[in-house]
């Protein structure tokens, strides 16, 4: 026993689908063109931001270069100055032990133990140089923090 074929027969005409179907388009048109213009505030407000942060950093930079070169001017003064005082220390000494001493091995260990103290200063100057780009690189890392919004 064989069926017979259903007939498809559409819910209503074609015609009113078709002007639903265009009805909906037009409102989907309408909300993608006011994503556009969204977009495009939205580009124009990251390009300001992006000018202003770059104006910022720029003058961050230039503040810092400065305040470094200051640092390094004052830093290189002062140990050309201890090195000054070093080299007239160890000609002096130098001069006046070798005249005392009777043998090499007592020249050996007043050099030797000259020489100690000495760079005992130079650790000093180490230290500070160590802690001085220790708080440099903080004050880097806060100003990044900020500028990023990290805290």
């Amino acid at each position: 026993m064989a069926l017979s074929a259903m007939r498809f027969e559409p819910e209503g005409p074609l015609e009113e689908r078709v002007a639903r179907l265009e009805v909906n388009v037009e409102h989907i048109q309408k909300d993608v063109s006011d994503m556009k213009v969204d977009i495009r505030r939205l580009n124009d407000k990251i390009d300001g931001f992006d000018q202003r942060l770059t104006a910022k950093i720029d003058g961050l930079e230039q503040k810092l270069t400065v305040k470094i070169d200051g640092a390094d001017q004052r830093l290189t003064a002062k140990i050309d100055g201890l090195e000054q005082k070093l080299t007239a220390k160890i000609d002096g000494v130098d001069q006046r032990q070798i005249a005392r001493f009777d043998s090499l091995k007592d020249v050996v260990t007043a050099l030797a133990i000259n020489m100690e103290k000495q760079f005992g200063a130079l650790r000093s100057a180490r230290a500070f140089d160590r802690v001085w780009y220790l708080l440099m690189s903080a004050a880097l890392l806060g100003i990044m923090a900020r500028a990023f919004k990290w805290l």
